[in-house]
Order: C-alpha cells, then sequence, then structure tokens
C-alpha cells in the first residue's frame, strides 16, 4: 500500500504536478492533500482544476488548511479591508480569482480526517493540528507533547509549517510530508512523501523534487500579481529559488517602521513604502 502526502502547494501549480507527476511513476495507490492550495504564486484556478482531475481519476482525501479559512472569512466579512499592498495584495489577488464554487468547495472540507484501511493501522492527518488549521506543530509549541499523549492512533500526519521531517514520541510519531509549493530548506525543491504500509505499520518516504522554478516566477509578471504584492513577490522568489524565508521578519519590520513614523494601520495592510524600507534595513539581496 503506497499513499502519496502532499500539502502547501500555495497556487503553485507547477510543482504540484511535478510531484504527482512522480508519485504515478511510483505507483502510489491514493493521495492524502493536506491543505493550503492557494495563494502566494499566480493562477490559484489552475491549482483547483488540478484537485477536481485528481479526485475525479483517483482516489483521493482533501482536507482545508488556514488559507483556504482566509478565503471563506473574507467571504463572510466583506468589510475586511484587503488591499494591493504586499501584505495582502497576494490575499486579494487569489480571492479575486476564485469562483463562488470554489469557496463552496473549501467549505465543504473538514480540517481533520482519520485514514482507516482493514489490514493497516489506522492515522490522522489534519493541516495544523487536529483542532486548528493555523497551529504549527513545531518543538517550541508546548501543546505538541499533549496532543501526542492524547492522540487515539500511533501517526499523525500534519502540514503548515513547510518543514519536512519527523519526530517520535514514545511509540508515537508526528510526520510532516512539507511543501509541495513554498518549501523551506533544501534549496528551494518541492517536498512531499509516501507512506509505504505493511503488516508491520506504515513508513514515510521523503522527497525533494526539482522542477521548473522559472516557470513559476514568470508567471508573476504574466498575471500581473508582481505589481499587486511587489515587496511580497521579490520574498517569494527569494524563496522559490532558495528555501530561505524572510517574509515575517520583514512584516515585523515594516510594522515597527509605520509605527515609528506614527502611522498606525491594520497589519494586513502596511503601505508598501515601510516594506520597501524593511528589505533594505534587513540588508536582504532579492
Amino acid at each position: 500500500m503506497k499513499i502519496a502526502v502532499m500539502g502547501d502547494v500555495h497556487s503553485n501549480h507547477i510543482a504540484f504536478e511535478t510531484c504527482i507527476n512522480h508519485a504515478l511513476e511510483r505507483n502510489v495507490d491514493e493521495f492524502i492533500f493536506l491543505g493550503d492550495y492557494i495563494s502566494d504564486c499566480a493562477y490559484p484556478q489552475k491549482t483547483i482544476r488540478i484537485l477536481h482531475e485528481m479526485n475525479r481519476r483517483y482516489k483521493c482525501r482533501l482536507i482545508r488548511g488556514n488559507r483556504e479559512e482566509y478565503m471563506l472569512n473574507h467571504r463572510k466579512n466583506p468589510d475586511e479591508k484587503w488591499t494591493y499592498f504586499s501584505t495582502s495584495g497576494s490575499l486579494l489577488y487569489t480571492y479575486e480569482n476564485l469562483s463562488g464554487e470554489d469557496l463552496d468547495f473549501f467549505e465543504s472540507l473538514d480540517i481533520k480526517g482519520l485514514y482507516e484501511k482493514d489490514g493497516f493501522p489506522p492515522f490522522r492527518y489534519c493541516h495544523g493540528s487536529l483542532t486548528s488549521s493555523r497551529e504549527a506543530l513545531v518543538p517550541e509549541n508546548k501543546n505538541v507533547e499533549v496532543i501526542m499523549k492524547e492522540l487515539d492512533v500511533d501517526f499523525l500526519i500534519g502540514a503548515h509549517t513547510h518543514i519536512q521531517e519527523s519526530r517520535s514520541f514514545g511509540s508515537k510519531k508526528l510526520i510532516n510530508p512539507g511543501s509541495v509549493g513554498i518549501p523551506l530548506h533544501n534549496g528551494g525543491k518541492s517536498q512531499y512523501m509516501i507512506l509505504h504500509g505493511t503488516n508491520n505499520g506504515w513508513e514515510e518516504e521523503f522527497f525533494q523534487i526539482a522542477y521548473d522554478v522559472d516557470a513559476v516566477v514568470k508567471e508573476y509578471e504574466t498575471s500581473g500579481l508582481d505589481k499587486k504584492a511587489p515587496c511580497w513577490t521579490r520574498l517569494n522568489i527569494h524563496l522559490l529559488h532558495t528555501g530561505e524565508d524572510f517574509t515575517y521578519a520583514c512584516i515585523q519590520s515594516a510594522n515597527q517602521l509605520c509605527r515609528e513614523a506614527g502611522e498606525c494601520v491594520n497589519g494586513l495592510n502596511i503601505p508598501e513604502k515601510y516594506m520597501e524600507m524593511a528589505i533594505k534595513s534587513l540588508k536582504l539581496r532579492l
């Protein structure tokens, strides 16, 4: 039994297709998709199209992530102001390129799932945690020990952190397949895993896959996303090439610079000039 597990696509349909083809060449039996299908890269509708096609042709299990919930919450709160600055421009661009049917599809998904199949031990999977799509199951999160202790199965698969890893908690294991679309580390290579099932349980096999990063970068320009979220685009392009993430450091710095200038704004709508200043203050070469 072989299950391909993929999460955090972030609209990177080119990396997504590369990982899917890689998995199909290895004759996987099923797919589990862990959410955060959209935002950050261009043309989210292309990623949605792939999801629907996969769901039609293969045995797939899908849950939603925090990025899908951002879109759903924005639909419910039309007064939420997203603007074409770097801090919310990518979200606004993504929302404007989704249909009502896409949002209904996200609404139909849960944030967690339970895998059960005769002859194999059950396991649970989620995007962030079993109770929140935004919770990060990282070592510094003291709640992780409690979650794993109370877990009623031996395996928990999560995403959200973009860090490919496996950690043991006694007889239990927490596994993260990494990120398909915006991977951290590994030189920016796309990440996913295959679970191999035997009578003795499940064993994870991690993959880091090279793909056409330049084609993804080109789509920022053809889509106009590079103009709608300029600094965010530059930070993401650097991340795609290197696996180094400076986005949140820049946002924190820009927010501080904005406050020092006497401008108190929503954290999602920091003026672009402060993002530019933050990139310079952090001495980033983008």
